[in-house]
This record gives C-alpha cells, sequence and structure tokens, in this order.
C-alpha cells in the first residue's frame, strides 16, 4: 500500500480491531504502554469489548452459512456497562426449551430485547456456545 492510498472503512474497522485485540493482549508497544498507564482493568474492559465484536462477526457469518436458529424467551436482562459504538452489552437470561440460559451479547441499541419478548439463539457448531442472533420477527 502506497504512500498516499486511502484505506477502505472496513480496512479502517480492522485495523481498529486488531490494535484492540493488541491492546487487550498486551502485545507491542501501544499494548504494553496502554497495560502501564491505565492498568490491567482498563485493557480486561477492551478486551470484553473486543470479544463481543467478534462474536457478532462470528453470528453474521454462521447464519450466512445456514446454520439454524431456535426461539428463546427473555426472563431477565442486565446491563454490564459497556458499550460498543454505543450499542450496550448485555447478559440475557433465556428460557431455551426447557433450562433458563443466561448469555452476554452486543446488541443493537435499536432492537434491545425486552422481558417477555422472543428472541433468537443459535449454537456454534464449533464450541458449542449458544449466542444470540437478534430479536424474532413479530407476526
Amino acid at each position: 500500500m502506497g504512500l498516499f492510498t486511502r484505506k477502505t472503512q472496513q480496512e479502517r474497522q480492522e485495523e481498529g480491531l486488531k490494535l484492540a485485540d493488541d491492546i487487550a493482549a498486551g502485545r507491542g508497544l501501544m499494548g504494553k504502554m496502554t497495560k502501564a498507564f491505565m492498568g490491567s482493568e482498563f485493557t480486561a474492559a477492551v478486551g470484553q469489548a473486543a470479544g463481543s465484536i467478534h462474536q457478532a462477526e462470528n453470528v453474521a457469518v454462521l447464519r450466512a452459512a445456514g446454520v439454524p436458529t431456535q426461539e428463546a424467551t427473555v426472563l431477565g436482562m442486565q446491563d454490564t456497562g459497556q458499550t460498543v459504538n454505543d450499542n450496550p452489552s448485555i447478559v440475557l437470561t433465556l428460557q431455551v426449551g426447557a433450562q433458563a440460559v443466561a448469555i452476554q451479547a452486543l446488541v443493537s441499541r435499536l432492537e434491545i430485547p425486552r422481558v417477555g419478548e422472543t428472541v433468537l439463539v443459535l449454537t456454534d457448531p464449533q464450541s458449542g456456545e449458544m449466542l444470540y442472533a437478534g430479536l424474532a420477527s413479530r407476526a
């Protein structure tokens, strides 16, 4: 890439996410300096935010690949106090079949699930982890 070549929005986002991953892991000069000056609590929060972004990307890839979703009912929700691009990270307590499951998810501030609403979840075929996949359509 040349000196005066402009980067696309996606390239800038990928570069920023890689930098956040490096900071959270304490890699490189920026990661070490951030951890030294801001503390491990801050770098852990950066790591958690980056993990939420990776999870949301993973859900999009899995849905595009045709991994089936299932419906779940929201029993409760709790704010974690973290946001990524003004979108909150929350802990959802869901009724999935006969069991109650708690999952942390990054949700759109325009589509925050409420108690009693139906949402979609999917199971990651590789890790077996249950992931939030958005609000179910309202018929």
